[in-house]
């Protein structure tokens, strides 16, 4: 079998990859990629953890048989004689005569094609709502759940698709409907009347500190009202720069990444400046193994929780639910009906037939918090 090349001409990074990745899912061939460059305002472009510690088009995320993503053609010689190799087209021209079979896509609204040259269908795929394209379609169901998600939809939707596709994943798992409620963490009002009528609230990572006081605004406000809440990476660092903040003298802590200049850092670099980047053993401890069992998550940070406010974290009703070697990998409140924040990516893990528990079990508590 020879390689076969597919240009790509996405103009998403959330749909780069995906054609090739699930073709490539389906014929257990290895998956390669050119890395691709995007006009437009796409923070997280490059934001999906790979299994080799790096981080590469968001849109591959679906891949279960990706190997490398690689920024000159040359790097391609490393690649299997069966890879299946994704490319945009501005690398087309340089891979117009390597041998192997070629094929384009086509985005038209939510289908998705692979076409040959001669423009007869390989293979076709369909969106649902949550941006999923290989998912059994699934009946409405039960109460409808109000969930925020921090962050622009067009953010979500077109540049880091997992967060969405994972709680579709565990709705569809535990039999609930969900409606989406987007907003911007930077442009928040100042009663947070966001959080009016909400179920539950993400707080999810990002490359952007620009979301940073409001989401710690947000993880403040949802430990108050007793909202179920879910953080992911800078959500989670959010949280706990929240708790170390309700602390005398320690009003103005914040993350050394978005306020250098701030008196008291919750977060700060490594001291061997590792990227903390692949996918790594997690195992919960506390409250937090009562909602899901040991599993690896895919982690993405070259900051850790500042060692010295242990105490300021835990006072009160806070609690450390994992722990690697030191690094706080999540956080916890025993006083409330599910507001837990994890320093990795759970959302990357989760498949439509095998949806992440922590998002099912969010979702369950939301769910029980309405009873």
């Amino acid at each position: 079998m020879t390689q076969t090349f597919v240009v790509d001409d996405s103009p998403y990074p959330a749909r780069f990859g995906v054609a090739a990745s699930l073709w490539a899912n389906a014929q257990q061939r290895p998956l390669w990629s050119l890395r691709p460059s995007f006009s437009g305002d796409f923070p997280d472009s490059h934001q999906h953890v790979c299994q080799a510690g790096y981080c590469v088009t968001s849109g591959l995320w679906l891949s279960d048989t990706l190997c490398e993503e690689v920024a000159q053609v040359s790097q391609l010689s490393s690649a299997e004689p069966n890879s299946v190799i994704v490319l945009n087209p501005t690398h087309s021209a340089a891979t117009a005569t390597l041998p192997g079979t070629h094929l384009f896509t086509h985005h038209e609204g939510d289908t998705l094609q692979l076409l040959t040259a001669g423009r007869e269908v390989v293979a076709q795929w369909q969106a649902d709502s949550w941006g999923r394209w290989q998912a059994p379609a699934q009946p409405s169901q039960g109460t409808t759940l109000h969930i925020g998600l921090a962050g622009r939809e067009t953010d979500h939707r077109q540049s880091y698709p997992a967060i969405v596709a994972a709680l579709g994943d565990a709705a569809d798992a535990i039999g609930v409907q969900v409606q989406l409620h987007f907003f911007a963490p930077a442009t928040l009002s100042e009663n947070l009347a966001e959080l009016d009528g909400l179920d539950g609230v993400i707080l999810p990572g990002g490359s952007s500190m620009a979301a940073v006081n409001g989401q710690i605004r947000l993880a403040v406000a949802t430990n108050q009202r007793a909202l179920p809440t879910l953080g992911l990476c800078l959500g989670m660092q959010s949280m706990a720069t929240a708790l170390v903040r309700q602390n005398p003298g320690f009003e103005q802590a914040n993350l050394a990444e978005a306020a250098p200049d701030a008196p008291c850092h919750s977060f700060v670099r490594f001291t061997d400046l590792r990227h903390r980047c692949g996918v790594l053993p997690f195992h919960p401890q506390g409250l937090l193994s009562n909602v899901m069992p040991p599993k690896d998550m895919h982690y993405n940070h070259r900051y850790a929780f500042n060692p010295a406010l242990r105490a300021q974290l835990c006072a009160g009703n806070g609690q450390i639910s994992a722990e690697t070697d030191g690094i706080i990998e999540a956080i916890s409140l025993s006083n409330h009906p599910f507001w837990h924040g994890v320093q990795g990516h759970p959302e990357l893990a989760s498949r439509p037939q095998a949806p992440h528990p922590l998002f099912c079990a969010f979702l369950q508590a939301v769910r029980v918090t309405l009873a």
